[in-house]
């Protein structure tokens, strides 16, 4: 049997279940608490061997990035190649600056690919997150826990499988804006790893939880806030949140059907929208 010689992996797009910002550090690093999740939706990025190393984007968004400097090379970087080279192709889909960590999630997949074809070990955790604190828990994807600056990752648990729908209707929303408009600080404190027996559970769960950055965006932006209402009044929705720094919000539902009734009804309000739906926990 021939040992395939490429690699095609999908990039999954991040979402913040919950998110908790604690404080800030002196360096302008926030303290986060972070339940995330990654469903089967995001970039395609396909990796074979070359002489040397060369990232080529194609796709959906292909003009919106250069490569030249793209967080993938800076990745290839760490793992201190020494003469070896891929060519790297990235078919990008995944929405820019939306709270869904695109970029930390494609340089996770090129470094565990990199690291297996070049028999080079993986970086530590200090410098995944020179690359973006969201880089460690993109390293798999597995429902986790995220804390600290980023450098703190757990693994969870799942629930029983469930159905996500994601809505970008285009509005790039800067992270470093959304963080500096954070007038308070959560006064949470750090909780024992949660134990989901049951769906039920695990909706009470981030029903006791929100994300903190969602209050200070839709402020900045209100039309994320006329989203999310969007999004709650489809039929089948438990709770409907921002992810990350927004703009990227996401509802969630037990049955398959709701969830794609729900895509088809906000395509019909939001038609220029990049709308998505996926198993949870899949």
């Amino acid at each position: 049997m021939v040992e395939k010689s490429f690699s095609l992996e999908l990039s999954r797009a991040k979402v913040n279940l919950t998110l908790h910002v604690l404080g800030k550090r002196s360096d302008g690093y926030h303290f986060l608490d972070s339940l995330v999740a990654f469903p089967s939706i995001g970039d395609e990025i396909y990796i074979e061997p070359a002489k040397e190393i060369n990232l080529k984007i194609v796709g959906r968004l292909a003009t919106a990035l250069t490569a030249k400097d793209n967080l993938i090379l800076r990745a290839a970087s760490l793992l201190k190649p020494c003469g070896k080279g891929a060519l790297i192709v990235l078919n990008k889909d995944i929405p820019i600056s939306a709270g869904l960590g695109g970029g930390s999630s494609n340089a996770a997949v090129v470094l565990r690919v990199l690291s297996k074809l070049w028999g080079s070990p993986l970086p530590p955790t200090n410098e995944l997150i020179s690359l973006g604190a969201d880089v460690p828990v993109c390293m798999n994807w597995a429902l986790k826990k995220m804390q600290g600056v980023g450098e703190k990752v757990a693994r969870v648990k799942e629930p029983p499988a469930m159905w996500i729908v994601l809505v970008n209707t285009g509005e790039q929303v800067p992270t470093g804006l959304i963080f500096d408009s954070i007038n308070s600080f959560s006064n949470r404190a750090p909780e024992v790893l949660p134990i989901f027996k049951t769906k039920e559970a695990f909706m009470d769960y981030l029903l006791d939880h929100n994300n903190d950055l969602e209050l200070p965006a839709t402020k900045l932006f209100p039309q994320i806030k006329i989203l999310l209402a969007a999004i709650k009044n489809t039929s089948g929705c438990l709770i409907s949140r921002m992810s990350g720094s927004g703009a990227t919000c996401f509802g969630l539902f037990f049955k398959k059907t709701d969830a794609i009734n729900a895509c088809k009804h906000l395509a019909k309000g939001f038609p220029q929208a990049w709308i998505r739906v996926s198993q949870l926990f899949s």
